[in-house]
């Protein structure tokens, strides 16, 4: 014997069906069918030391520009950028990991814009027609949510030809401060820059300026460091003295780098041994 079909119960099942998919579709409909807009970018990166030929050995700084024509107020505005490939990071930014350095821009506004530069050095041995670029993703919150963003920088293009060819010493200006009577080092990364590979020594040490008296120096660790000791100045005020210090490595020209010595009796002590007691002098 077969069973009639139930009308009212198929009804029932089509009924809930239709319910369900109206359900989900409005849900659905509580999504944004949107992106969210954020601030503009332009992301220029050129090449500090010989524009229109690019070297290894060569700083690259690339700069990135966030602003707005508009009147959104966009807040929190962070700037992730890439290391170029085939170039050493320098300066900028904060390091994460070996790829990677951050940026925190703030709030972009109409009156108030960003702006974050990161320097790199083109790593030695390059070959000629490398590529040379990076990227930049800005994130952040607009007043209707988050945005994220991606610029590209433009590409420079190495050459191994002609004048500048190969990695270079690049000198730096260093401060360097000590109490009364303390001692303090300079390490010689803080006096140039040096491309991988390239191992510096400091030379000579001599007075950037009248000999003041103030600090006595020696070259240490077989032309790695400088020390510094200061001498009883007899006074309490800050004083300085400067002092050029020629840097020389195998295959490279010579630099003079620049260092300012703090000292007195109230500067942040970074010296080795503790300040002694100084007679006045009259």
């Amino acid at each position: 014997m077969i069973s009639a079909r139930k009308p009212g119960l198929r009804r029932t099942v089509l009924a809930a069906s239709a319910f369900a998919l109206a359900a989900a579709g409005m849900q659905l409909g509580t999504a944004p069918a949107y992106a969210v807009a954020g601030p503009t970018s332009k992301y220029e990166c050129r090449d500090v030391q010989t524009p229109g030929s690019l070297f290894p050995g060569d700083e690259v700084a690339c700069t990135l520009t966030v602003s707005t024509a508009g009147n959104d107020t966009f807040t929190n505005v962070v700037a992730e950028v890439t290391i170029p490939a085939n170039t050493v990071y320098q300066t900028g930014g904060t390091l994460q990991g070996t790829q990677k350095v951050v940026f925190n821009l703030g709030e972009i506004t109409k009156a108030k814009s960003g702006s974050a530069t990161l320097t790199v050095m083109v790593a030695g041995q390059t070959p000629a027609n490398t590529a040379i670029s990076s990227e930049a993703v800005v994130k952040g919150f607009a007043p209707n949510g988050a945005f994220d963003t991606t610029a590209a920088s433009n590409t420079l293009t190495t050459t191994t030809t002609g004048t500048g060819q190969g990695p270079k010493l690049t000198a730096k200006e260093d401060r360097a401060s000590v109490n009364t009577f303390g001692r303090a080092e300079t390490p010689i990364s803080d006096l140039v820059d040096a491309p991988a590979g390239v191992t510096p020594k400091i030379e000579l040490v001599t007075s950037a300026e009248p000999k003041k008296g103030y600090v006595n120096f020696a070259i240490i660790d077989n032309g790695q460091k400088i020390a510094w000791t200061a001498l009883c100045t007899a006074t309490a005020q800050q004083n300085t003295e400067s002092f050029t210090v020629r840097v020389t490595a195998p295959g490279q020209t010579a630099v003079d780098a620049k260092v300012t010595v703090l000292l007195g009796n109230n500067v942040a002590n970074q010296g080795l041994v503790q300040p002694a007691e100084c007679a006045l002098k009259p």
